[in-house]
């Protein structure tokens, strides 16, 4: 029924109503300007009442979240007439008003500071509640603070609409794959709409202009972004992944935010740039792994793929670095059959980094779903020592479902007595399990497992263009201690 001014709504308090706000503010529902019995301002949100629909959906969430940081909580909440009601303050404005005034894509510092909003809630609500419907709609500015609200609205809004239309259960600009594929929402879904949110306020554009959204969401890869720092493309990017369970948690969002202004070293920031600009371009023209399952066989090929897609952010810029400090190597690109990303040839010395293979054994503590290895070695020398080779595994050693490229090594066991001509070296997961084990084997660790930076390589590649020039020139010898590097604890265990 209409609503006019002066009008009342008596729930624990009484509510007089005033004008309503613009068509299209608040979503599901209509939302009417309010004051207290003292005449001061908030905001009244009516929902109509429908069969099949249990109130809690719609109140149960909300009230909850009041006690969350950079959530507008509910004040007030009941029943008029056949609408639900919900009492919450007033805010400023909306992200989608304040995009919408905005000249331009947002200042970097601004987009910071918006987004540190957003992941404080989103941490505070990890584990206990699931939005299932952010977008900028949702994100108010209240005491100078952006805060979500509509808790509870898209799964009261779901539970109301038919399973054949799903007509209000999600945004289609901003919701994840498992959404359109009508799977549960679980809090990595807020995270995927929290990239998409992240790209639209540097871009100034969403990163799927539809209209086929669900084609999109599910197959394609967003255009790359030139806005903002590498380390923030790249927490952007994997907000973004296809595959729920690899993006990151919003604890980790809001430490890497802290950081995601500084830019990396500058000997390696300009190699960095053009090879992720390289790899943007490569993944715009690719699209995206087929729509997985969380079948545990289905899911790992999806983690494969991320796995070749985020290679490149480190393959590239050794590469690059090469070609600039090297002019004069004989650099050869899918050597090897096809199965080397390149070999690099100067005087004695040459570099070789393997293309990432799927990993089909392995028993160790951890998941290891793709391999690769960075190999440099010399002319062999009187003692027969040739060089060094390091495993690079896809990988989540650090902790359970965070994945990311590693770097380790291995040795023969010192009982063997002899060492290899390649040391340390790189092994097939398959082969070296023992080395992760409480029993003395063959092979140990002679490299901590490492987890590497792809926003900054900068210490990775350094490190192994180092050992490229002392092959160069004659000096690469066999390290004069192994373990080169304390290796317990490196990994966790399960």
């Amino acid at each position: 029924m209409p609503y006019g001014a002066r009008m009342q709504i008596k729930l624990s308090k009484t509510w007089t109503v005033g004008s309503p706000l613009p068509e299209g503010v608040g979503g599901f529902g209509r939302v009417f300007d309010v004051t207290d019995s003292e005449g001061k301002p908030f905001v009244a949100k009516l929902v109509p009442k429908a069969e099949g629909a249990q109130r809690e959906l719609l109140f149960g969430d909300s009230i909850a979240a009041s006690g969350y940081q950079n959530v507008i909580p509910v004040l007030d909440s009941g029943e008029h007439n056949e609408e639900l009601v919900i009492i919450m303050p007033k805010a400023s404005q909306s992200l989608r008003q304040h995009l919408e005034a905005a000249p331009g894509p947002l200042q970097l510092s601004e987009a910071i500071r918006i987004l540190q909003d957003i992941a404080t809630a989103l941490v505070d609500l990890d584990g206990n509640i699931v939005h299932r419907d952010l977008k900028p709609e949702n994100v108010l500015l209240l005491d100078d603070r952006w805060c979500l609200t509509d808790f509870g609205i898209s799964r009261y809004a779901e539970a109301t609409t038919a399973a054949d239309t799903r007509k209000f259960s999600l945004t289609e600009q901003y919701a994840a794959p498992e959404q359109w594929r009508m799977e549960h929402a679980t809090g990595a879904a807020d995270v995927y709409a929290f990239g998409v949110i992240a790209y639209e306020l540097l871009a100034g554009q969403r990163p799927f202009s539809g209209p086929d959204y669900r084609s999109q969401h599910l197959y394609e890869t967003p255009p790359p972004l030139t806005a903002g720092t590498p380390r923030l493309r790249s927490l952007i990017e994997e907000c973004m992944w296809k595959p729920a369970n690899l993006r990151p948690r919003p604890a980790n969002l809001l430490a890497r935010l802290e950081t995601a202004t500084v830019q990396p070293a500058a000997q390696g920031s300009s190699r960095l740039a053009q090879a992720n600009q390289e790899e943007s371009e490569r993944l715009a023209r690719d699209h995206a792994e087929a729509a997985q399952t969380q079948q545990e066989t289905e899911n790992k090929v999806a983690i494969f793929k991320v796995a070749e897609q985020s290679f490149n952010s480190l393959a590239e810029p050794m590469l690059a670095a090469i070609e600039a400090d090297a002019p004069l190597a004989s650099i050869e690109r899918n050597a090897g059959h096809g199965t080397m990303h390149f070999v690099a040839k100067l005087r004695a010395g040459k570099i070789g980094l393997t293309k990432p293979t799927k990993v089909e054994a392995w028993n160790g503590p951890f998941t290891v779903i793709s391999e690769a290895a960075v190999t440099v070695t010399t002319e062999r020398s009187q003692g027969g020592y040739e060089g060094r080779s390091h495993s690079l595994w896809f990988c989540d050693a650090h902790e359970e479902g965070r994945f990311g490229w590693y770097e380790t090594a291995f040795m023969q066991s010192p009982l063997l007595g002899s060492a290899s001509s390649i040391e340390p070296f790189s092994a097939d997961p398959g082969s070296v399990a023992v080395a992760f084990s409480a029993v003395m084997g063959t092979k140990q660790l002679a490299w901590p497992v490492e987890e590497l930076d792809r926003s900054n390589p900068t210490e990775f590649i350094d490190r192994w263009i180092g050992w490229f020039a002392d092959a160069a020139i004659g000096e690469l010898h066999h390290p004069s201690t192994m373990p080169e590097k304390p290796t317990g604890g490196s990994w966790r265990h399960s």
